[in-house]
């Protein structure tokens, strides 16, 4: 018969050892330390200083336009990170799911909007029972159907509480959400009537191809969401804004009424990128509202150079993202150690040409370091969302790469 370590006697996690990726020899020190003095690499790191900066960009930029934030959690999963969020002045969070919703809620976030059709009796039931547990709770969902109101409802009597509700309007051939007027209508009667409470209208503007295109489609929902307001309760709610043409939503909501309230859902504004939205960030196109800095960092070391102008380091698909566009190098560390000095190389020097499992491939041009096994290599990423979900342990750095904090996340 097979056994496994624990039934053999041997503890799955031997004491003293390393048993997540990320972390720090469990037998020193961590806080105040340089990351190369402890960490066994892979790393992925967040800098201390862009996340104070995005953070307070963000917040002040929804501030002088009179809209809410509800940052989206599901980029990093991390209640110390969306802690700082709500601190700054966040609204509250956006999840995805209600398992990341109770993670939000066990971390102490009661103000929690699930951007998605929730379907599940035990999902929706949960979502019915918060103001029973918090009087103060805020916690709402998506709908765009009368199946999904009648499946909210049918949960919301089993536990004898109620389900909060926003009708999210779509866009042909994009994802979910009613396609007209008279379908957000349909749902949002069919909410007030089944004892729904209906908060408002929701839309994902993301999936568009341009921020004009944005702009135009995002004045349509408020339209919408204008027209239903008398089937709401108390104050509307408008929810928009992925993290590429937000600026579309401020523009297209500017005149709304006095008594919409524009909720952005924005949220890989706080570790920003070195790809995707580096390219796309509103900031980028209204520099005079502020502008973002890449914070995320993954360290990995080079592992073979096998031959001329190629260096292999030991980073790959399971640590990096890679859906949106390969990572690109921040910087390299000759001698891979915490005296050694970081160099940055000229643009192009060094690149990054393919990704497999375990294996990030160079390619080195004019003007690279001289790369050797050992050396440290520290890789910018494109795409937050896709970057956290591979790690439980991130070790927050000051600009000097010492440890300030680890985070840890709850995918």
């Amino acid at each position: 018969m097979t056994t496994t370590p624990a039934a053999a006697g041997h503890p799955v996690r031997p004491p003293g050892t390393v048993t997540t990726k990320g972390a720090a020899d469990p037998a020193a020190p961590v806080l105040g330390r340089h990351v190369l003095d402890h960490a066994h690499l892979p790393v992925m790191t967040l800098r201390e200083s862009a996340l104070a900066h995005n953070t307070a960009v963000m917040q002040s930029y929804v501030d002088r336009h009179g809209l809410l934030l509800a940052p989206h959690m599901k980029t990093h999963m991390a209640p110390a990170l969306a802690d700082r969020q709500v601190r700054a002045g966040a609204w509250g969070v956006t999840v995805a799911s209600v398992q990341q919703a109770m993670v939000a809620w066990a971390h102490g976030v009661h103000r929690i909007l699930v951007a998605n059709e929730v379907l599940d009796p035990a999902g929706l039931a949960w979502l019915a029972s918060r103001r029973s547990v918090d009087p103060d709770a805020d916690v709402l969902c998506n709908v765009d159907s009368v199946a999904g109101v009648t499946a909210a409802a049918s949960a919301a009597r089993s536990v004898d509480g109620t389900v909060h509700v926003l009708v999210e309007v779509g866009f042909p051939g994009g994802r979910t959400g009613v396609r007209s007027a008279e379908q957000a209508r349909e749902v949002a009667v069919a909410a007030h009537d089944a004892g729904l409470v209906l908060r408002g209208v929701t839309g994902y503007e993301g999936g568009l191809p341009d921020v004009d295109t944005a702009r135009a489609w995002v004045a349509e929902v408020l339209a919408i969401a204008s027209d239903l307001r008398r089937l709401v309760a108390g104050r509307t709610l408008l929810s928009m804004g992925g993290s590429a043409w937000f600026d579309g939503v401020v523009d297209a909501v500017e005149g709304r009424p006095d008594d919409v309230d524009v909720l952005l859902r924005s949220g890989a504004y706080l570790t920003h990128d070195d790809g995707f939205y580096a390219e796309r960030t509103p900031f980028g196109r209204r520099p005079e509202e502020g502008s973002l800095r890449p914070a995320i960092e993954v360290w990995g070391r080079v592992t073979s150079c096998p031959e001329p102008g190629r260096a292999l380091v030991a980073v790959g698909k399971r640590d990096v993202s890679f859906d949106e566009g390969l990572p690109v190098v921040r910087g390299v560390r000759p001698g891979g150690t915490a005296h050694d000095p970081q160099v940055v190389p000229p643009p192009g020097a060094v690149t990054v040409t393919r990704l497999d499992d375990q294996h990030c491939y160079l390619a080195l041009g004019d003007g690279a370091p001289g790369l050797t096994p050992g050396d440290v290599v520290v890789l910018g990423v494109s795409h937050p969302c896709t970057v956290f979900d591979k790690w439980r342990q991130v070790q927050v750095l000051a600009d000097d790469d010492t440890v300030t904090e680890t985070i840890a996340t709850w995918f």
